[in-house]
């Protein structure tokens, strides 16, 4: 014959409380998701805004309308200006070399 026993928090008597870590997470991933869409609606409008500088513009800044096509290909998640930044000081230091 086998005996079943209740989970010990049931039986003390207390009920089970998420932890505060967890708490945290929960709320830091649910502030994410809520904060991700304005995010990603700037990040396209900043990236209109560099598609609609002229190439003399775009080359003074180190970009090329190509680096601006790629950037639209990258995953959403992405944040596009570090991508592009990255792109730029990639080039420089070509050039220093």
């Amino acid at each position: 014959m086998t005996t079943m026993v209740p989970f010990i928090g049931i039986a003390a008597g207390r009920p089970s409380h998420a932890s505060p870590s967890r708490l945290f997470r929960l709320l830091a991933a649910a502030t994410s998701a809520l904060l991700w869409l304005p995010r990603f609606w700037r990040a396209r409008s900043d990236l209109a805004a560099l598609a609609a500088m002229s190439e003399c513009e775009r080359r003074d800044i180190g970009l090329t309308a190509f680096d601006i096509e790629n950037a639209l290909a990258l995953p959403v998640e992405r944040d596009l200006t570090e991508a592009l930044a990255r792109i730029v000081d990639d080039r420089r230091h070509r050039r220093e070399c």
